[in-house]
């Protein structure tokens, strides 16, 4: 698989260069995730692995799991927590390993367009797509987090009643909804939502993320 090595401020990141490539969601996932004492992370779906990698770097006292199936994608994730020197992670095909109710934030970017309702990408026509629905990396997450765990992860805007539904089904309560935006004056492509199991829905709507203002470092 041909790589592309990107530069940020902070860290390095190996991708393919043809086939899936990350966006701006694992920044949005990412952006003031620092905690005030250790935690354990999963990043469900870790691609390339860089949600766990600015999570690692960020919380150097946190240890993260990085959960990925595809075997060649485990090699990037291994590749670039090398050139990062980072020893907080461990790569995992999946979370069976992981014992239950153990994990304090369960993070994820997961695939969110339903087929026949979006154009399929000539360069990627199954990573975008659901597979499993939002029921499965909920479920993942409600057997992995602690109680008053936290799941963060982002959603395309047209799932949002299917969402709320499928967190309570799970015993998670809603507890944000961030907009996000490419510019204001376009619709939001893409959500950020935070929920926590075995808690109530208390919903605040935070202020909208705006791209071009966020700035991809650690």
């Amino acid at each position: 698989m041909e790589l592309t090595l990107n530069r940020f401020k902070g860290f390095d990141i190996y991708q393919p260069k043809y086939g899936y490539r990350f966006s701006a969601e694992p920044f949005v996932l990412t952006n003031g995730l620092e905690f005030k004492t250790p935690k354990k992370v999963v990043d469900f779906g870790s691609g390339c692995g860089i949600i766990a990698i600015i999570t690692a770097l960020k919380n150097p006292d946190s240890f993260i799991y990085a959960i990925e199936k595809n075997p060649e994608y485990i090699k990037i994730i291994e590749k670039n927590l090398r050139i990062n020197n980072i020893s907080n992670v461990v790569v995992l095909e999946d979370a069976k390993s992981i014992p239950p109710n153990t994990i304090d934030y369960f993070i994820s970017n997961p695939p969110y367009f339903k087929k026949g309702k979006f154009r399929p990408s000539v360069k990627y026509p199954n990573e975008k797509f659901e597979t499993g629905g939002s029921n499965m990396f909920v479920a993942e997450a409600r057997r992995l987090l602690k109680n008053k765990g936290t799941l963060r992860f982002t959603f395309h805007p047209s799932a949002l009643v299917e969402l709320v539904y499928t967190l309570n089904s799970n015993n998670f309560g809603l507890k944000a909804i961030q907009p996000v935006y490419g510019k204001l004056s376009k619709d939001s492509p893409f959500i950020l939502i935070e929920a926590k199991l075995a808690s109530k829905d208390y919903i605040e709507f935070k202020p909208p993320i705006v791209l071009k203002e966020l700035e991809p470092s650690i």
